[in-house]
């Protein structure tokens, strides 16, 4: 009987370590599935966050590509800007100069031709004109550009300047308003809303103002100013930005950008 057990023992010293390592070897297969399936998660999410990275980039490169063209337009606007109204200046104290000398206007530094007094009597003098679109980047000194006109009874305003010369010495009216809009419009990168104040010239002095401001979204503003002044024949009367505007300015169906006057004797 001894002997039995001593075979029985023997055996299964002999049987487990078979079973113990064949279910070892299924364990390490297991787990080297597992880290398989691992690595090509790893390596697919590698892939993914390359492709991303390369978007990024070229997403970067073209937000400075577009404010590098946004600067260089707002430049190229202020120093147009500059030089009209350095020559205005220049055509004011000339055309000053030759009244007080009493001497004719050569016809190339005349601004708008100067009727005689019956004329005057015969055609009213009185205009109306808007700005036809939103806009935005407002320099310093901008001379503000009324392109649709509506009325310009004695051709006294004229539309591709935005400047109103009078014909005759006597008195006039002018009106102008102003919208500043609480969204951003197409080619508008500022962070803030509209915000913006305006000059109404004679010649080169300063004879209104007006401002516009809105902090908040969608909540647009408007301002208008009027004024009665007395003009001598070949003053010119416009509106300028007196200082750098902010976000975008509204002038369409909704609220326009208005310039208007007319003589009143």
């Amino acid at each position: 009987m001894a002997s039995w057990n001593c075979r029985l023992v023997l055996l299964f010293c002999l049987l487990f370590p078979l079973k113990a390592e064949k279910e070892d070897s299924k364990w390490r297969q297991k787990m080297e599935e597992q880290m398989r399936k691992l690595v090509a998660t790893v390596e697919d999410q590698g892939r993914i966050i390359k492709g991303q990275n390369s978007e990024i980039a070229a997403l970067k490169d073209r937000i400075v590509e577009l404010e590098t063209k946004s600067e260089a337009k707002e430049i190229s606007e202020k120093q147009i800007h500059s030089s009209i109204h350095k020559t205005d200046i220049k055509i004011d104290q000339i055309i000053k100069t030759m009244k007080e000398q009493q001497k004719p206007f050569p016809s190339g530094l005349q601004k708008r031709q100067l009727l005689d007094s019956s004329n005057v009597h015969e055609t009213p003098i009185a205009f109306y004109a808007y700005i036809s679109h939103d806009f935005t980047h407002v320099g310093d000194n901008h001379v503000f550009v009324y392109d649709t006109v509506v009325t310009n009874s004695g051709h006294a305003y004229n539309s591709y300047s935005g400047v109103f010369t009078a014909p005759s010495s006597g008195m006039y009216a002018f009106a102008y308003s102003i919208a500043v809009a609480g969204h951003h419009i197409s080619g508008d990168h500022d962070s803030n809303f509209g915000e913006i104040s305006v000059r109404l010239m004679r010649n080169g002095s300063q004879v209104g103002s007006i401002a516009a401001d809105t902090e908040t979204a969608n909540e647009d503003e408007m301002a208008t100013g009027f004024a009665v002044l007395y003009l001598d024949a070949g003053d010119v009367v416009r509106v300028l930005a007196r200082t750098q505007g902010q976000g975008s300015f509204q002038s369409n169906g909704y609220e326009y950008w208005t310039f208007s006057g007319f003589r009143i004797n």
